[in-house]
């Protein structure tokens, strides 16, 4: 079924956000709170005291029709792979799009990842890609926002690697690949949950920096200029990921799928084109902007830089 172009959304759209306990969902809501022109709702498996959450699970077809009622938009940064299994990437998302269909939801902003159709050896990234088709074919009007890596996580082992002054990455020194910040992420999703313009919708839109893909060796060297700090780099080579990736595989599915994920970062095809992210969003900050930002919320320094 094709995609429905119209997207006409209510003067005061329902929006529910949904991974809103997960690090990047919590700042989607961050993002959309204080809004007058928007109703948001949150879904959680578990029951929540606050006002505006509901109740739902992936993985259970029934409570997604309850949560979908009334509902114009759904935001989507829920993943499964990182906390329990994969199969929850797959069977979850694939019943949030039937419950979408059937609610006849007017929007549905995914989030998915920079070069997902190019890493089908990445399982987490195949199961974006499979949702993005399922999505298409659903007939529900949609915006696909990819992400590539991104610079800050719950766990922060950059910032925690820097404060002991060693910046700790992957593979090797130079070779270049896309980045984020998850704070600018998040807004490029509440944005698109109610963007004015129709042309945004059926669009795949790649979010990342102004001036392009960076290496480590980039990274570090950015970090130190903006907190007045030089770090040690402290490299995991390739060698050791292709000889670990097998046998991850026989205890740790999630450890197998990063060091997957890892390798496709060598064939240097993660790369975020930002055209759609400039006519559609704010303009992409630079990897300095976005790097000073990060460290100060770190408390990587006390005053950055200008």
């Amino acid at each position: 079924m094709p995609p429905s172009t119209t997207g006409a959304l209510p003067k005061t759209p329902t929006v529910l956000v949904v991974g809103a306990t997960g690090y990047l969902g919590a700042k989607v809501l961050q993002a959309m709170a204080g809004r007058s022109d928007v109703v948001v709702r949150a879904m959680s498996r578990r029951a929540q005291s606050e006002t505006g959450w509901v109740q739902a699970d992936l993985m259970d077809p029934a409570s997604l029709d309850r949560a979908l009622q009334g509902v114009d938009v759904v935001v989507s940064s829920a993943n499964g792979y990182m906390k329990e299994t994969i199969a929850a990437d797959f069977v979850g998302n694939r019943n949030l799009i039937e419950a979408a269909a059937r609610a006849g939801v007017k929007r549905f902003v995914f989030l998915s990842i920079v070069g997902c159709d190019l890493a089908p050896e990445v399982p987490h990234f195949h199961a974006k890609k499979v949702a993005e088709d399922l999505i298409r074919g659903s007939g529900i009007p949609f915006v696909l926002v990819r992400a590539p890596a991104f610079l800050d996580q719950a766990d922060d082992y950059l910032a925690n690697g820097l404060k002991k002054g060693r910046f700790y990455g992957i593979g090797d020194r130079d070779i270049r690949w896309s980045y984020v910040l998850t704070d600018d992420l998040a807004v490029c999703l509440a944005q698109a949950a109610t963007h004015p313009d129709i042309e945004i919708l059926n669009n795949t839109i790649d979010v990342s920096w102004s001036d392009g893909p960076r290496s480590q060796r980039d990274l570090s060297r950015i970090v130190a200029e903006v907190t007045g700090k030089p770090a040690s780099l402290w490299i995991i080579p390739w060698w050791v990921l292709r000889l670990a990736v097998h046998p991850v595989r026989l205890f740790s599915d999630l450890g197998y799928d990063l060091l997957q994920m890892f390798l496709f970062f060598r064939t240097g095809k993660f790369l975020a084109d930002t055209s759609l992210q400039r006519r559609f969003f704010h303009p992409p900050p630079s990897a300095r902007d976005a790097i000073a930002r990060w460290a100060k919320r770190k408390g990587l320094v006390d005053q950055v830089q200008e």
